[in-house]
């Protein structure tokens, strides 16, 4: 790991991320995004090198580094991965072996300082097959997000980005890894960009004015014509105080429009009031009211009334929960989150119902990650975020677990839609061992009928996925660890013939080669069962392997 203190960087490390961030630049010219998110990553990239050469002209002090902050941290890194696989083509009848190579270099950059913080995790995969090579191919995998303060404390500009393989149908054919040849996998990619002001108004209230643009775009499926998808939204809010000791209040307004290639264009509009009473500095109330629109289900908006209360406790400082109901033209909609946390464990429940669109799940991680529980872990530990984010991130790595595994895929629709979802999660940590469990389920309603969309919800009005992930790690000494990893999933949808199950283990043992070197061997088995006519049947046996090295 490369420790680049006070923004200095090294001649070397700045040759690693020019060569990057060209060549990411280049991909995000060449996918057609708005010039709102290119002017993004623009600034992010620019505001963080002048911060540097400011840095090494000043002699490597920061104001960061008076202040102990945290420096930033640029990790390039490359590894190769193997395996032997019985089923390449995750078929049920006349299976075929083969040897798969997969190369991956990849850069991480962590931090914070003067005006520029962010995290942001790239790879680009090559994959070799042995046997034939018209299967050869190329992958990425991002994970970003970063914020600009342009103007100081009142413009900033915040940015997420997320690139990952995604399933083309919930009823296709599905698979626990990437290495397999499924033709019912692509490459999906969102970006979204927010700037936003904030600051006080009169001296009597705050105020906040946001705009919020995202845009979502597959290589394959319902989101693979023309543009894909995109979002627009304004949001405002006004709060402060009354005469009444406790009591505050807040009025929010949004506009939100959908704009998708496969059919019409959709946009709701909602004014709410809210009213706040803080009981103590651990228990708030609040009381909302108002009025929204939208053209969801028809071409005409529909005004309506919406009416909520909600509330929020935080008893110690390790748990909190967090309430939210609210009375709306689909019915209730609503938010309820439990976390719990001590100094071995980890604990999340959740349970929603709303309308989501298609940036809301892929650009966001499952609450129960093993990413999240032990980042909550680690609060008391290490308080700055970013340098919790990175001792989690390297602790499951040693662990072999995966940090952002997910019981199933997200649904690839360009439509709007009505989500429920349970979620329950915990994580266990001792001297040797470290236990994860997450179990997810969700029932995802299709809102209207009009338009032609090709997705999912034109097979099903109701898709539902359910299942969990599972995690054992055992430390053999302080430098390796045999780890299971275990996964179980199901889509169903409203007629038999839409059943798809999958079932995945994969036992595997982790050492530590040098300060900067890792390796893993292991096996896994995969096994799938479907009643679809647009999947396959199968079952898979594999011997895996991988070398990892960061600079």
């Amino acid at each position: 790991m490369m420790l680049v203190r006070d923004n200095h960087l090294s001649f070397c490390q700045k040759c690693c991320l020019f060569v990057f961030l060209s060549d990411f630049r280049q991909r995000i010219a060449n996918s057609a995004l708005s010039v709102t998110c290119k002017v993004f990553f623009a600034s992010f990239c620019m505001v963080g090198f002048a911060q540097a050469q400011e840095a090494e002209s000043s002699g490597g002090t920061s104001a960061m580094a008076a202040s102990n902050g945290p420096a930033w941290q640029i990790i390039p890194s490359v590894s190769s991965d193997f395996t032997y696989t019985d089923n390449v083509a995750l078929v049920k009848n006349n299976k075929q072996s083969d040897f798969v190579t997969r190369l991956s270099p990849g850069i991480e950059i962590h931090g914070k300082g003067g005006r520029v913080k962010g995290n942001l995790k790239y790879q680009w995969q090559q994959y070799f097959y042995a046997k034939d090579s018209d299967r050869n191919g190329q992958q990425r995998a991002l994970n970003a997000d970063g914020q600009v303060e342009l103007i100081d404390q009142w413009l900033y500009l915040d940015g997420r980005g997320s690139i990952s393989q995604q399933a083309i149908s919930a009823f296709g054919t599905q698979s626990a890894n990437n290495d397999s040849v499924n033709v019912n996998r692509t490459e999906t990619s969102t970006y979204q960009w927010s700037p936003y002001i904030q600051g006080r108004l009169a001296g009597f209230a705050d105020y906040l004015l946001r705009y919020t643009g995202s845009k979502t775009k597959s290589g394959e499926g319902e989101l693979s014509v023309g543009s894909g998808t995109t979002s627009e939204s304004w949001s405002g809010r006004l709060s402060g105080d009354t005469g009444i000791a406790k009591l505050g209040w807040s009025f929010d307004a949004q506009q939100q429009k959908n704009s998708r290639e496969t059919s019409r264009d959709t946009q709701s509009k909602r004014f709410t009031g809210s009213l706040e009473f803080r009981i103590t500095p651990q228990l708030r109330l609040r009381a909302t009211v108002g009025r929204e629109s939208d053209d969801y289900s028809a071409v005409q908006e529909t005004w309506r009334s919406v009416r909520g209360f909600g509330g929020d406790w935080a008893p110690t400082e390790r748990t909190s929960v967090t309430l939210n109901k609210e009375r709306r033209s689909f019915g209730d909609s609503y938010n309820a989150d439990f976390t719990h946390r001590t100094a071995l464990t980890a604990w999340k429940l959740s349970q929603s119902k709303n309308i989501n669109t298609p940036s809301d799940q892929l650009i966001n991680t499952a609450l129960g990650s093993a990413f999240d529980l032990l980042n909550l872990q680690l609060t008391s530990a290490f308080p700055d975020p970013i340098e919790r984010a990175q001792q989690a991130s390297l602790a499951l790595m040693r662990a072999g677990i995966p940090a952002n595994a997910q019981a199933f895929g997200t649904i690839v629709t360009s439509r709007v839609y009505l989500a429920r979802r349970r979620e329950a999660s915990f994580m266990i940590t001792g001297a040797r061992n470290t236990v994860t469990f997450a179990y997810d389920k969700s029932d995802n309603q299709q809102i209207g009928n009009s338009g032609t969309f090709g997705d999912d919800f034109d097979l099903s009005s109701n898709i539902r996925q359910s299942g969990f992930t599972a995690s054992w790690a055992h430390k053999l000494t302080p430098d390796s660890a045999v780890t299971l990893n275990g996964r179980r999933s199901r889509n169903k949808g409203d007629t038999a013939n839409l059943d798809t199950q999958l079932s995945s283990l994969s036992l595997l043992l982790t050492t530590r080669l040098g300060a900067k070197t890792s390796a893993t061997v292991g096996v896994r088995r995969t096994s799938s069962d479907s009643d679809s006519p647009t999947a396959n049947s199968y079952d898979e046996q594999a011997v895996t392997g991988s070398l990892s090295m960061t600079f």
